[in-house]
């Protein structure tokens, strides 16, 4: 070999010394980041190992409690309602987080009570009849009786003075054909009002339904489908205004005059049945009798001046069934807690969240416009609210009548458990991890060992092409010596 071979030879295998020797470090290197990586990965898992999540009692099997992972349906529900507390999830404004189909029923309603249940396919109604030929008279009159009564129930707490029209009577016949005609049973001299006057039907349309066979007392539907109700006519001193005749007199009702106060003929005065109530109690007994009412009459009230459809009891879960009363209860519950401070909810539909107040729209990363960490679809993002006070929780309150706010750490009914579920998807990381990061250690030695056995052979050759280096010096040194 000669010598400037010998030393290009040299050279090239001092370059792949250093190169190896430099993938060498660097595998080491790697090896040990790997270990970094490892003891990380380790504490992640322990971390993870005390995952916990947030469950909620939803009833129990004997003497066995039964909790499941809370969600907004979960805690929200009737089921829970029924068989642990009505709770109610709310913003930090005391606004009420609702369903899509919740909300959408309380902005039909327009505040209506009876509108909003209709809207859910319910009615607190309990009459069985209504004015149709498939009831008889005595059920038709049964039912007028308990509406009648509804409505004085009303009167008397606003203090509506109403007048005094003929009572219906049942016969001495009917009395012994029914035992439980007793309950139905009234007096001439009772004083109030049911229905007087003619009722006049509107269809969808607007055109009117022939009413001809209806008549009713002391309570009238009008054309545009509101109630009205006949009141005694007082002066500004609070004195019952009578009826005169052409000379001023008054007169009786048979038209003659009298000066005896009890025969005189009072003015009536009809006006509409609005709600005239400052109190809860009131407005209850106002829905009540209206919902009787618009139930029997088979009407609606109507929308933005819009009649309303024909009401069909058949077609609504009425207060009639014991099994509907829960329900009912429920929703008058949450529909009194979402007048106090509004409501809120979320939408897929833009336009709805642009024309309502209260719809939330929100759109994710890919366009779908899916709202994004919806909390009632999303259980993770529910529970992370509750956690941070984003959203805030209350229950109906049976003693006191009302909902009272509560927490996830105060309230008995909910508890925080291992998460069973993070912790298996942890050990499955783990295990994952770990195993990527053996094969990766293992690769790196399988490298390090091949490195080594090159190496050993570049020294090994690097000695040998030296050795004939330095005798070839060594002789040239003579020769010129």
């Amino acid at each position: 070999m000669g010598m400037a071979a010998s030393q290009a030879r040299l050279l090239s295998i001092t370059a792949r010394l250093s190169n190896n020797e430099n993938t060498g470090q660097s595998i080491s290197y790697a090896k040990q980041r790997l270990a970094d990586q490892s003891h990380q990965i380790t504490e992640e898992y322990n971390k993870a190992l005390d995952a916990t999540k947030l469950t909620v009692l939803t009833g129990f099997n004997g003497a066995e409690a039964n909790y499941e992972d809370i969600s907004y349906n979960r805690m929200t529900c009737l089921q829970m309602a029924e068989t642990t507390k009505q709770y109610v999830v709310t913003d930090t404004k005391g606004r009420v987080l609702v369903t899509e189909q919740i909300a959408d029923a309380y902005t039909m309603s327009k505040g209506d009570y009876n509108k909003f249940l209709a809207q859910l396919g319910y009615s607190q109604a309990d009459i069985y009849a209504q004015n149709t030929s498939g009831y008889t008279d005595k059920e038709k009159r049964a039912a007028r009786v308990q509406i009648h009564e509804a409505w004085d129930k009303y009167f008397e707490t606003v203090g509506i003075e109403v007048g005094e029209p003929e009572h219906d009577t049942f016969t001495e016949e009917e009395y012994t054909k029914d035992n439980d005609i007793e309950k139905y049973k009234w007096s001439n001299t009772y004083a109030s009002v049911i229905m007087e006057g003619n009722l006049e039907y509107i269809d969808q349309n607007g055109n009117k339904i022939d009413a001809s066979d209806i008549s009713s007392r002391g309570y009238s539907f009008v054309g545009d489908g509101y109630a009205s109700c006949k009141m005694v006519q007082k002066d500004e001193n609070g004195d019952i205004v009578y009826k005169k005749n052409e000379n001023g007199d008054f007169i009786d009702k048979d038209g003659n005059v009298t000066t005896d106060d009890s025969k005189k003929v009072p003015e009536y005065v009809w006006k509409p049945l609005s709600y005239d109530g400052t109190t809860k109690e009131s407005k209850d007994l106002f829905d009540y009798a209206m919902a009787l009412t618009e139930a029997y009459y088979r009407t609606e009230s109507p929308i933005n001046g819009v009649p309303g459809d024909i009401f069909d009891l058949e077609a609504y879960k009425t207060a009639t069934e014991s099994n509907n009363l829960s329900a009912l209860k429920y929703y008058k519950n949450l529909f009194n807690r979402i007048q106090q401070n509004g409501m809120f909810t979320y939408t897929d539909t833009p336009l709805k969240a642009k024309q309502f107040e209260g719809y939330k729209y929100g759109q994710t990363a890919t366009g779908t416009g899916k709202v994004a960490k919806n909390p009632l679809k999303d259980n993770y993002t529910f529970e992370a609210a509750l956690r941070d006070g984003s959203l805030r929780l209350e229950y109906y309150s049976t003693t006191e009548k009302k909902f009272k706010s509560t927490t996830i750490s105060e309230d008995n009914c909910i508890q925080e458990v291992p998460d069973e579920r993070a912790i298996a998807k942890a050990e499955s990381k783990y295990t994952q991890d770990m195993a990527d990061l053996e094969h990766k250690d293992k690769q790196f030695d399988l490298e390090l060992r091949k490195l080594d056995t090159e190496h050993n052979a570049l020294q090994t050759e690097y000695e040998s092409v030296k050795n004939v280096v330095d005798k070839n010096v060594e002789s040239t040194f003579k020769i010129f010596s």
